[in-house]
């Protein structure tokens, strides 16, 4: 009986240690990001990029992982975006943007 209870904790530890994953990592499936979609359009009818500006940077480095190549693009989109004065070029750009998402 001395024998049982002095080797059940390596026991237990054996068996949770042989219960773990089977090797294989998980997949990460990240979505696209119909937020900064949204985002974009409020920009469209509004023309304003200031209430919004950080929010949509986020949403479009969310999608770096699934889609790096049009998240460079977007970002370079959105730098004008931001450096743009007019409303209407704004709303222009956002759209384009959008159209692209």
């Amino acid at each position: 009986m001395l024998k049982i209870r002095k080797y059940s904790p390596l026991v237990v530890a054996a068996l949770l240690a042989g219960c773990g994953t089977s090797g294989e990592a998980p997949v990460r499936v990240v979505p696209p990001a119909p937020e900064a979609k949204e985002t974009l359009l409020q920009i469209v009818s509004t023309g304003d990029v200031k209430g919004v500006k950080k929010q949509l940077h986020q949403e479009i480095e969310g999608m770096r992982e699934a889609k790096p190549e049009q998240t460079d693009k977007l970002l370079a989109e959105f730098q004008k975006l931001v450096d743009e004065k007019d409303p209407a070029q704004r709303k222009a750009i956002a759209q384009q943007m959008a159209d692209t998402l």
